[in-house]
């Protein structure tokens, strides 16, 4: 599949999981989502894939509107070895640091 075509986010490769999830009929509940698609595996960068199940594990009994909101709590419930080096952007530029900061207070 062309680099172009994947739907990969924070270190998450959605490209396969956004057709389950818009397959779903909403709303849905967490263990409705995990009895239909618990199997299913999501792809990471810089860790091996996760199931459904394995993230939603600990989760409450919670009800989604839309894939959107789905695919969001995924990334919030993500663990942190899936999102990539701490700090690293590939967006470009530069985020100011506590130097720049020091030298506009004294001017």
């Amino acid at each position: 599949m062309p680099e172009d075509d994947t739907d990969r986010v924070q270190g998450v490769d959605f490209t396969d999981t956004m057709p389950v999830l818009e397959d779903v009929s909403y709303p849905i509940t967490i263990d409705e989502l995990v009895e239909q698609h618990g199997d299913h595996s999501i792809e990471r960068t810089n860790a091996e894939p996760i199931t459904i199940q394995e993230l939603f594990d600990s989760m409450g009994d919670d009800t989604f509107e839309s894939p959107d909101e789905v695919r969001q709590m995924m990334l919030n419930l993500m663990p942190e070895e899936s999102v990539g080096r701490e700090g690293y952007s590939d967006r470009g530029g530069s985020q100011p640091d506590e130097t720049d900061a020091d030298e506009d207070e004294s001017v």
